[in-house]
Formats: C-alpha cells, sequence, structure tokens
C-alpha cells in the first residue's frame, strides 16, 4: 500500500513540473513574440528624425516628446512592429482645415534630407503648416516606398518639383496651394504615377505647363478622384476622347477656373462626338461632378441625367447657364445634392424634383475609399452655401443633403411635390421670380434646416405646417407677399430677428412691430374705401356712356325721320 502511494506521489510530482515546464516554455514564446511586436526604432532613423527636427521651427513645443532612444513612440511616428523601421511621419497641424491654411501650433523652417534615412517611409503628411514659401524639396521624388503624400495647405511655394514623377507606389497625393503661388513648367511627371488613385493640385498655376491637364490625367490609369479647382484652366483639347479612363474617375472638380464654352463641351466632347465614345456607354462610376464659378454657357445637358446613373453630388453654381432645368435630373435617384444658384436658368422647378429617392429616404453614403496600408480614406470636397454662409464640406459631405436654387430666373410657383422629401437639409430659392403660396404641407419636411424663400413674389399665409418642422434653424421669407399673423409657436418663437420677415407689408405679430389687430382694422377700413370708389367709378362711368347714348338717340331719330 505504501508503495502504491509513494508511486501515485512520484507521479503526480513528474506532471506537475512537467506542466510548469510547458508553461514556462509558453511564456517564453510569448515574451519572445512581444520583444518582436514592440521591437525599438532603427538608430540611424532616429537620427535622422532629430536631425529633420533641428531644421524645424517649432514654436509651440510639438515635438518636444521626440526624446529618449525609442523613436517609435515619438508622437507623429509610426513604426513597423516586426522590423522598427519607420513608416509613417504625420505632422498635419492641429489648426482647422481652410483653402488658404490656418490653424494654431504650425511647424515652419526647413525640411532635412536626412529624411532619405527613411527607406521604409510610407506615408508623409506635412500639411497645414507654414513654410513660408520655401519650394518643395526635390528629395521627396526619392521615397520608392511612399504611398502617401500630403502637403496641402503647407505654405509652399514656387515650382512643383517634376521629380515627385519618380513616385510610383503613391496612391494619393494632395499639393493644395494657398497663401504662396505654386505652379509647374509641364505635366509629364504624373505619367511616373502609376499607381495613383487621388490628385489634388488645386491653387496650382497650371496655365503655363507645356503639357496639356487633359492628356496628362490621361496617363493616371487608376484615378478615382481628380480635383483642380483654381487651377488658371480656360480650354480644353480638340481631340475625339480626352478621356479615356474616365470610366474610372468617381469625383472630378474643376471649379473656380476660366473656362468659357458651352457645358460641359470638353467632357467626351459630347456636342458632337458623344457616340464615338465607347458606343455611348454610361459613366457608371461619376458621383461627384463639380464645375462651378467658371463661365460656361449653354444649357444644362439632359445626357447628365441619363449618362450618370450613380450622381450623388452635381454642383454648376456660379456659371451663365440658360434654359429650363431639365427633367432629366429627377432620374438621378442617389442625388443629394444640387447646386445650380447664381446662373440664368428660367422655367419652373420640375414637379419632378420630389421623386428625389436619395432626398425622400435616410440612405447611408459612403463614398471613401480605403489606403492599401489601411493610413487614410479619401474624402472628397465641396464649397456650398448654407444658412447664408460659404462653407467648405469634406468628411461629412456625404450626409449633406441640399438643393439650391437660388439667384436665377425661375418662376412659377414652388412645387407641392417638393415636400416630399422629407430628408432635404437645406432648400434654397431665393431671388428668383417665383409666385403662389408655399406648399401647405411643407411641414412634412423633417428634415429641413435651412429655407430661404426670400426675394420672390410669394403670396398668402404662412403655413402653419412650417412650426412643426423641428430641426429648422436659419429662415429667411423676407421681401415677399406674404400676408396673415407669424406662427408664434415650436421653431418660430425662437426666429427673433424681424430682418427674415422684411418687405412682406401684409404680415403681422412678433418680431415686426405690426399689430395683427391694427392690420385687420386697416384692411377692413380699406376694403369699404375701395367700395365707395368702385360706387364712384360706377357713377362716372354711367354718366360718360349715358350722355352719348343720350344724345344718339335724340339725334339719330332726328336724323332717320326726314320730316
Amino acid at each position: 500500500m505504501a508503495s502504491w502511494k509513494t508511486t501515485l506521489l512520484l507521479l503526480t510530482l513528474f506532471l506537475l513540473s512537467l506542466f510548469l515546464e510547458l508553461l514556462l516554455a509558453q511564456a517564453t514564446i510569448i515574451n519572445s513574440i512581444d520583444g518582436g511586436m514592440n521591437k525599438g526604432c532603427i538608430e540611424v532613423e532616429r537620427k535622422a528624425l532629430l536631425e529633420f527636427k533641428n531644421g524645424l521651427k517649432d514654436p509651440s513645443g510639438r515635438l518636444s516628446s521626440w526624446v529618449g532612444a525609442d523613436c517609435c513612440k515619438w508622437k507623429g511616428v509610426d513604426c513597423n512592429n516586426q522590423t522598427g523601421h519607420v513608416v509613417k511621419v504625420d505632422l498635419k497641424s492641429g489648426g482647422g482645415f481652410s483653402r488658404l491654411g490656418g490653424g494654431f501650433s504650425r511647424l515652419g523652417g526647413e525640411i532635412s534630407g536626412s529624411l532619405l534615412d527613411l527607406k521604409h517611409l510610407t506615408y508623409l503628411d506635412l500639411s497645414l503648416n507654414d513654410f513660408q514659401g520655401i519650394p518643395i524639396p526635390n528629395f521627396l521624388g526619392s521615397f520608392e516606398r511612399l504611398r502617401y503624400l500630403n502637403l496641402s495647405n503647407a505654405r509652399f511655394g514656387g515650382m512643383i518639383p517634376p521629380h515627385l514623377g519618380n513616385l510610383s507606389q503613391l496612391r494619393y497625393l494632395d499639393l493644395l496651394g494657398g497663401d504662396y503661388p505654386m505652379r509647374v513648367s509641364n505635366l509629364n511627371w504624373l505619367s511616373g504615377l502609376s499607381s495613383l488613385k487621388y490628385l489634388d493640385l488645386a491653387y496650382v498655376d497650371l496655365s503655363k505647363a507645356t503639357t496639356n491637364w487633359m492628356q496628362a490625367v490621361n496617363m493616371l490609369p487608376f484615378l478615382l478622384e481628380l480635383h483642380l479647382s483654381g487651377c488658371h484652366l480656360s480650354h480644353f483639347p480638340q481631340y475625339s476622347n480626352p478621356f479615356v479612363n474616365l470610366t474610372s474617375v468617381s469625383v472630378i472638380d474643376l471649379s473656380y477656373n476660366n473656362f468659357n464654352t458651352t457645358l460641359p463641351g470638353w467632357l467626351f466632347n459630347i456636342s458632337t462626338l458623344m457616340d464615338l465614345y465607347l458606343n455611348g456607354a454610361t459613366i457608371k462610376g461619376l458621383y461627384s461632378l463639380d464645375l462651378g464659378n467658371n463661365r460656361f454657357s449653354g444649357e444644362i445637358p439632359k445626357w447628365i441625367g441619363e449618362r450618370m446613373p450613380s450622381l450623388e453630388q452635381l454642383r454648376l453654381r456660379g456659371n451663365m447657364l440658360t434654359g429650363d432645368i431639365p427633367e432629366q435630373l429627377c432620374w438621378l435617384s442617389h442625388l443629394h445634392i444640387l447646386d445650380l444658384a447664381v446662373n440664368n436658368l428660367s422655367g419652373s422647378i420640375p414637379q419632378c424634383l420630389g421623386n428625389l429617392t436619395a432626398l425622400s429616404f435616410v440612405t447611408l453614403l459612403d463614398r471613401n475609399f480605403d489606403d492599401p496600408n489601411g493610413h487614410v480614406a479619401y474624402s472628397e470636397r465641396m464649397e456650398l452655401v448654407v444658412k447664408g454662409q460659404n462653407m467648405e464640406f469634406d468628411s461629412i459631405l456625404p450626409i449633406v443633403n441640399l438643393i439650391d436654387l437660388s439667384s436665377n430666373n425661375i418662376w412659377g410657383e414652388i412645387p407641392k411635390e417638393i415636400t416630399n422629401l422629407s430628408t432635404l437639409g437645406t432648400l434654397n430659392l431665393s431671388r428668383n421670380q417665383l409666385t403662389g403660396k408655399i406648399p401647405e404641407k411643407i411641414g412634412a419636411m423633417q428634415g429641413l434646416e435651412t429655407l430661404d424663400l426670400s426675394c420672390n413674389c410669394l403670396s398668402g399665409p404662412i403655413p402653419p405646417s412650417m412650426s412643426s418642422i423641428t430641426s429648422l434653424n436659419h429662415l429667411n421669407l423676407s421681401h415677399n407677399r406674404l400676408s396673415g399673423p407669424i406662427p408664434k409657436t415650436n421653431q418660430f418663437s425662437t426666429f427673433n430677428d424681424p430682418s427674415i420677415y422684411e418687405a412682406n407689408l401684409r404680415l403681422c405679430g412678433p418680431p415686426l412691430s405690426t399689430n395683427c389687430s391694427t392690420l385687420n382694422d386697416q384692411d377692413h377700413k380699406d376694403e369699404e374705401e375701395d367700395e365707395d370708389e368702385w360706387d364712384m367709378s360706377w357713377f362716372f362711368i354711367s354718366m360718360g356712356l349715358g350722355f352719348p347714348v343720350g344724345f344718339w338717340v335724340v339725334c339719330g331719330s332726328l336724323v332717320l325721320k326726314k320730316s
């Protein structure tokens, strides 16, 4: 019995020791893996970053964390977990985005060539800083693995180096200009960016480039977004297929240029050669088209609604367009931004605009294109007028719902069908020649935040249902012919600015000084005066008619009776 107990005890001890050894081995493996995952940065790269830091001006101490042996822990620096090589440097300023720079804690100074020691760098962001007009360094074109380069609004100046064309792995390039003019001598270097998906050269002067910009864009087979806003462009080449690769492009922004032609004669040479382009194929990928603030003339082409079924954002604001709003735009079931303001459009508002699906139901719009390394989500930009102010939208643009037809010559009544657009956020029909009443069921537009109907010829009362739009926070009904009391409930109790109702002589009640009872008494008095004037008018009319009738009755009988 004793020997059996001894054997059992020894076996238990053996199994326990074996279990402990297995635990120890597993812990060793885990520690080894953890050690590999948290490997410190390479020394030569640490020194390169410190030399780069020494060349910068950092008035607010943004780079104060750049101390110690492990540069992978420094703010704005990311390393590869396995190799320890620096792969990302993100020194974007924390200031807000604007076309002309801005923000706080901006870096400046010089960009040291020591960065070339970061041979595994795939991501570099120096945007929204202040380099006070120095040119973009040539050596930035030597990062063979770079996939993301963002120098937008960093206040660089001078000539953009063609050396950037060596970045064959680049997916994202943003050189949006600002206070200091930037320009290019030619655009041939774009042909080297064979992997590019996002290109932004906004506010870079391309007018002196020896290579035509459309030919250059044609060299980018995988391009998804094209931003050439404010680039001093004025003409298009005269050949049949200027955009062979357009079927892959999803965003085109050519706003704030000097194009002076019919709209849009440049897009496939539509006016004469549409049938030559892919046998009239539809452009399924394009979802954002911004040709605003140019000098395009002519009518809005019907084929935009017929051949661009995926279009979600259409901005033709600030041109010289004429004619009616084509009903074919109503076929764009995904359209949620329609900006046709500040043109010479005429005719009435199409009733079918009330059928725009994307403005009638809550939809989730996600049109971002992920970078292969997961570093960035591409997002288009668009400048819109909301609440009476120019605002630039970027990341939240997919959820902005807007119709702006202001400052045209549109006449007729506001179609009641427009009240079907329950998720529309901004409706601006101001500065037109609209007549009739505000639709009674306007209260069904529960998503409405901004409503501007000013400077028209609208009449009748303010519909009571409008007070049920609880999201409404910006309203302008001034300079119309509206009448009756101003509602007092819900949102109307917050609209205390009398200017939003001014020049409506028959509107009454707070915040206007006109008392409704006084206005009613005056209306009654005016009616009595009108009746008296009508009676007097009939008196004089009867006298005027009676005299010649009586005269000819007497004299006519004398003429007929010769005796």
